[in-house]
């Protein structure tokens, strides 16, 4: 029997939400998370630290950065695409603390109905796939220029929204310099995200920064907070952004589910296999 989204459950005095269109919402799962303040690092030197511990402890830190003061804050948590058991996260969060030297923080449920909602603010996924095609280059997997465009066009789909003519590079050093001072993304800007939601909504500046094994991923974003009331105008957000899922998580219940868009190509709805992200 499918586990009912409590996103889906309807106050006393509220109407049912109705689907935003071109969403579909996915079982919820139990949701996990923990930070670390991090204060005499460099977020270069932070990024090896954990890379170096992802790779010991074949985990993956799904997270993201929040400036402080003086340092950062690095959150990380459960992720409802490979679901781990709470000892692997205690003990993500155990090492991370040994290798820093600080006191951890596990969250604790919220007793009002919040949910939070990580957004990235780079329009669809192009600039990204581009990234991981140059260090494909760079690291000589891709090892000839008519493969480079092979794996271009396959990859990056609107390519003919971009000045680009891949007839133009004489040799596969040529490309990957041309690619490099290309930008393949429309950035949206914090400012944006709060003229379109309002002040119903409370909104942190943060960084994705999600490490593994296999490498990095990250990305400007933004943290977004508010009544669970209202969590589909966010939805209708992630779409105008063209984000392919976006995770959302119930601070009350502490439960996180994904939300695909019509942007995404491996819906998780019609495969039972998590996918695992694509890393630069």
């Amino acid at each position: 029997m499918q586990e009912k989204n409590p996103f889906i459950i309807h106050n006393r005095n509220q109407e049912a939400q109705k689907p935003v269109a071109g969403t579909n919402e996915l079982k919820p799962e139990k949701f996990w998370g923990g930070f670390v303040s991090v204060k005499n690092l460099t977020k270069e030197e932070f990024v090896q630290i954990v890379t170096q511990l992802a790779i010991d402890l074949h985990f993956t830190y799904y997270g993201y950065i929040i400036k402080e003061e003086k340092g950062f804050n690095y959150h990380f948590g459960s992720y409802p695409r490979q679901i781990l058991s709470t000892e692997r996260y205690k003990e993500a969060l155990k090492k991370l603390e040994e290798k820093l030297g600080v006191e951890g923080v596990v969250e604790k449920k919220s007793k009002k109905p919040r949910f939070r909602i990580l957004l990235g603010l780079q329009e669809g996924y192009a600039e990204q796939e581009k990234l991981n095609i140059i260090r494909l280059i760079d690291i000589g997997e891709i090892a000839n220029l008519e493969e480079a465009k092979k794996i271009i066009l396959k990859k990056i789909k609107n390519l003919t929204d971009f000045s680009i003519s891949l007839n133009d590079f004489l040799d596969l050093t040529d490309l990957r310099n041309g690619l490099e001072k290309m930008n393949f993304g429309k950035d949206h800007s914090i400012k944006e995200v709060q003229n379109t939601l309002g002040e119903e909504f409370t909104f942190s500046p943060a960084e994705i920064c999600t490490i593994g094994s296999e490498g990095k991923y990250m990305e400007p974003a933004i943290i977004i907070e508010g009544d669970k009331s209202q969590v589909q105008k966010i939805y209708a957000l992630a779409i105008n952004f063209h984000q392919a899922r976006i995770t959302v998580e119930d601070l009350q219940y502490h439960k996180s589910h994904i939300l695909e868009t019509e942007f995404c190509e491996n819906p998780d709805t019609n495969d039972i296999e998590n996918k695992a992200p694509v890393f630069y």
